[in-house]
């Protein structure tokens, strides 16, 4: 009797220690079915939000198990600037001016803006801001986390001959341990196809900017005039279509300036900032994305010098007739952000499989779109491959490329059979090569056929 007692106290002393039992498909902590969830609007900011990292399709974004990264390439947009000229021109500067005008009978969330104050430096517009270059340096911190081994054989990275991509360049390189050992080389002209891969419009006279703006002003007035209505009985005045995206891009540009976030952010709601982030996604679509037929032309360069250079790296450190330093393993390239947008759509990244919701409606938004450029050209934004080499505790023994675009892998249409949606070395050169005969005429269709 007194085994059986001290059994039982045994028992419910071990009973009351464990963790009160849960259903194996309950969620963790917190059980709420949001999980908490906060709209963030610089999540939502095509090409002018503070750097983060995507999260893409959910797929992990370490290496998966088994792999092992032996090189990889980065395309990265510059830092933090003050302002995009054209877009401070046509929105920022004229909303500026009539807050000028107009600095009394602002009234209730929008009262700060009575005392408040542009950030941006007008005769600085496109330089990068002290907290661009410092995010620059937070990024090369990531990538040294990220690719430990790699990083310590970068010897030389490019950016072009724009001071804000030389700029960010120096900043985010400060953050590598032998940073006094790397040499930023500016492309100031065609090298090898070097200024092709890495800026190609910039040599392309029929690429234009112009696409895209009669679509995205033709969306904005659709949307604008609404935004305009709800804010009118706080406002001195109203708002026209180009001031709701101009006072809107104002909070993607003052929380990258002052490194935190812009109380102009919290005077739209989440649907207004969809509207705001299709607007321009309708525009880079039409200019940079899919529906240009430019795009592939301009963006299959890159790839193909990568792919040739990850073929020839092998396993080796051979980059004999390359341009980069023996012994690198780690290729990081500067540019803008026509550039990721050109690579993504070569490659089919950020396309949908259907048609039909490719396509770009200028009366609503497309919710279920594919193309969503805030997921790859915030700030720093940039679009990169890895090579792999895998073991057989991976599932699958070989050499494997993987795409990512802010970290985040993003699986090759029709090549996503590797580890983790990667795509076998093999495939990926097959791939690439096919595309670059298929975009074989670039300085033809660019204009330039005896270039």
């Amino acid at each position: 009797m007194e085994l059986r007692t001290a059994a039982l106290l045994l028992f419910s002393s071990i009973a009351n220690s464990l963790p009160a039992y849960q259903p194996l498909q309950s969620p963790l902590l917190p059980q709420d079915h949001t999980q908490n969830y906060q709209f963030n609007p610089l999540l939502h900011l095509p090409g002018t939000s503070p750097y983060f990292d995507a999260i893409g399709f959910g797929l992990q974004h370490k290496v998966p198990d088994g792999c092992k990264v032996t090189a990889a390439s980065y395309l990265i947009r510059h830092a933090a600037i003050y302002a995009n000229d054209d877009e401070y021109e046509t929105y920022i500067k004229p909303f500026l001016w009539k807050l000028e005008q107009n600095r009394n009978g602002w009234r209730g969330d929008l009262k700060f803006m009575e005392k408040w104050h542009s950030p941006i430096l007008e005769d600085r517009l496109e330089e990068i801001t002290p907290s661009g270059a410092e995010d620059a340096m937070k990024v090369g911190k990531h990538l040294s986390q990220l690719y430990p081994e790699l990083v310590g054989t970068v010897k030389k990275v490019l950016a072009d001959k724009k001071p804000r991509t030389f700029d960010t360049a120096k900043a985010l390189v400060k953050a590598f341990p032998q940073h006094d050992g790397v040499e930023v080389v500016r492309i100031t002209h065609d090298i090898n196809g070097s200024m092709d891969a890495l800026i190609p419009h910039k040599s392309c006279p029929n690429f234009s900017k112009e696409p895209g703006t009669k679509e995205m002003a033709e969306f904005v007035s659709n949307f604008a005039h609404l935004v305009a209505d709800r804010l009118a009985p706080f406002m001195p005045f109203r708002l026209s279509n180009n001031d709701v995206i101009g006072l809107q891009g104002l909070c993607g540009y003052e929380s990258a300036i002052n490194g935190r976030q812009s109380k102009i952010c919290s005077v739209f709601t989440d649907v207004e900032w969809m509207a705001y982030e299709y607007a321009w996604d309708l525009k880079y679509a039409h200019m940079v994305g899919p529906l240009n037929p430019l795009s592939p032309y301009l963006g299959i360069p890159w790839l193909e010098s990568q792919s040739q250079l990850f073929e020839q790296l092998d396993d080796s450190n051979n980059t004999d007739g390359t341009g980069w330093p023996e012994g690198q393993r780690f290729f990081l390239s500067f540019t803008h952000r026509e550039v990721p947008p050109f690579v993504a759509t070569a490659l089919g990244i950020f396309n949908s499989s259907s048609s039909e919701v490719e396509e770009f409606p200028t009366d609503h938004i497309n919710w279920v779109r594919s193309w969503r450029m805030s997921d790859l050209i915030p700030f720093l934004g940039h679009v990169g491959m890895e090579k792999m080499s895998c073991d057989a505790s991976s599932g699958l023994e070989g050499k494997f490329v993987r795409v990512v675009a802010n970290t985040a892998p993003r699986p090759i249409p029709n090549c996503q059979s590797g580890p983790g949606a990667s795509c076998p070395f093999g495939e990926f050169k097959e791939t690439i090569a096919a595309g670059a005969e298929k975009y074989s005429d670039i300085h033809g269709v660019c204009g330039e056929s005896d270039k």
